[in-house]
């Protein structure tokens, strides 16, 4: 479930960039759900799992922030 949690606030993060962005009203409400859902999820984790999602978003907002949401640790670098 953790892993799922993860998942879903990356994904957030990457819609509200585009969404609010450019203002799309259907990507705004997609990314509405998704925040409902992401708390949902959330608030059912346990203290350690949540704390494991604290450290491994912040991990990847580090890359993404770089211009890189692949995590594959070579920033700079041609991914794929």
């Amino acid at each position: 479930m953790r892993r799922e949690a993860f998942e879903l606030k990356k994904e957030i993060t990457i819609m509200e960039d585009f969404a609010e962005a450019e203002e799309i009203k259907g990507e705004i409400e997609e990314l509405e759900k998704a925040r409902n859902d992401f708390d949902a999820i959330y608030n059912k984790l346990s203290d350690e799992d949540k704390a494991w999602l604290n450290e491994q978003f912040f991990k990847w907002i580090e890359l993404y922030s770089g211009n890189c949401g692949s995590g594959c640790g070579t920033c700079g670098a041609s991914c794929g």
